[in-house]
């Protein structure tokens, strides 16, 4: 065999060796591990505390109405009925603040363009003190909480429906307004 082969095949694997080991090649490393401690993630929830009641407020009025009342209920224009919902909201976390409203799309029916709704939130019936971690604000008939302290909070929820007494609109008479599945949230505001 010739000089010239022979060097040329000696070169051939000399290089196929290298190129076999470039995988296995390392360099010096080491790690060290740290007590860094530990993150947690704080709460949001919105949960039904008891069953709500109805009451016609209508002129002042306050007569409680039982379901079956409230279902052969018929409303005319001046007619204003009050749904109040006890509630418990768990909220924990710094920066965190949510709004609490009720979903406008949960409200169904031929009579929804006709009525207006309205939503406070208090500690008791009738009264306009806030409980701990809740404060007025945010857009209208929205409500604002900040995190508990003592973990949860009961408050309650009224939520109005009326027929205005300027409505004559012949296509607001014989409709239904459904109620059925009323849905109140809580979604968190992005932190500023």
């Amino acid at each position: 065999m010739n000089k010239l082969v022979t060097g040329a095949v000696a070169g051939a694997a000399g290089i196929a060796l290298l190129l076999g080991g470039a995988g296995t090649f390392a360099l010096w490393n080491a790690s060290t591990e740290v007590d860094a401690a530990s993150v947690a993630s704080g709460t949001l929830s919105l949960t039904q505390a008891s069953a709500g009641s109805w009451t016609d407020v209508t002129n002042g009025r306050s007569t409680a109405l039982t379901s079956a009342q409230v279902a052969a209920y018929k409303i005319v224009p001046g007619s204003k009925l009050q749904f109040t919902q006890p509630i418990t909201i768990a909220a924990s976390g710094n920066d965190l603040r949510a709004d609490l409203t009720y979903d406008a799309t949960s409200v169904t029916g031929s009579l929804k363009p006709y009525v207006t709704n309205a939503l406070t939130v208090s500690t008791a019936v009738g009264t306009t003190t806030l409980p701990s971690g809740v404060t007025a604000g945010g857009a209208p008939g929205s409500y604002v909480v900040a995190p508990v302290s003592a973990g949860s909070t009961s408050a309650v929820v009224t939520f109005v429906v009326e027929l205005p007494s300027s409505e004559t609109d012949a296509a607001s008479q014989g409709g239904t307004l459904d109620l059925s599945k009323l849905t109140f949230t809580l979604t968190q505001r992005p932190i500023a």
